[in-house]
């Protein structure tokens, strides 16, 4: 099952949703018998939202709640990765020994990049953001993101920015605070990702495979150079490549 995206345009940039089941921004099967059905009618409550993030500008600095902070603030959970296409700085966690004053104290004062542990990310580098964990992405990145269904987002700060309406964007300080792990680490760079929500895995094939789900859980195939996303069953076959391909699949 072959699937089209679900576009976004922001502020800073643009969305691609590419496997998504939310109603209303559910992405579209593309061919076949269900050629137009929206995802969202054959797999409704689908357990996962992955998108294509193209940041011309940065994104604010925000925090997604966990499960444990979730049923505090009201919102879902949310912990997601990203895999990074086009490189330049993404900021992820917090420098060590930061507090929840030092960070009220930077919001309002308007320097909360000193606290941040910025990273220069590379191409095909993976990061993982657990609920939790204060982030964002910054000018001229762009981003494979795999997440748990969810839309909850808390702006802690947003560098002075205007909305498109000429006015500040609403920021949730107290919420986001809330929603903060003040235990997570830095998150270091690597190719693949194993968490309790998603496994996320990189190859490089040399020419057309052919590509198997599990027989214990769908797979998300991604293939870089066209941009097509390929949903199968466990145990459905399709052939992909040559070229880079991501694979998303329940752990």
């Amino acid at each position: 099952m072959k699937l089209s995206p679900f576009l976004r345009t922001l502020v800073w940039g643009g969305e691609s949703w590419t496997v998504s089941a939310r109603r209303g921004e559910s992405s579209v099967v593309s061919g076949g018998p269900a050629d137009g059905t929206a995802f969202a009618d054959i797999k409704p409550g689908f357990p996962l939202l992955v998108k294509v993030l193209d940041a011309q500008k940065r994104l604010s600095v925000q925090v997604h709640p966990n499960e444990a902070t979730a049923s505090l603030t009201g919102g879902e959970p949310k912990t997601e990765m990203w895999c990074v296409l086009r490189g330049g700085p993404i900021y992820a966690g917090l420098k060590p020994g930061t507090t929840a004053r030092d960070l009220e104290k930077a919001i309002a004062e308007g320097v909360v990049e000193e606290l941040l542990a910025k990273h220069d990310a590379k191409p095909f580098e993976t990061y993982f953001i657990p609920g939790g964990l204060i982030h964002a992405i910054g000018d001229g990145v762009k981003v494979y993101e795999v997440q748990q269904s969810s839309e909850t987002t808390y702006r802690l700060y947003d560098w002075g920015r205007l909305g498109a309406d000429g006015k500040p964007r609403e920021l949730h300080v107290a919420l986001g605070l809330k929603s903060i792990d003040w235990s997570l680490p830095v998150p270091e760079p690597s190719e693949s990702v194993r968490s309790k929500y998603f496994d996320f895995s990189q190859r490089i094939l040399s020419r057309p495979e052919g590509i198997s789900a599990p027989m214990d859980s769908f797979l998300i195939v991604y293939e870089v150079e066209s941009g097509e996303t390929s949903y199968l069953e466990p145990g459905e076959k399709m052939t992909a490549g040559p070229g880079r391909i991501f694979l998303t699949r329940l752990p």
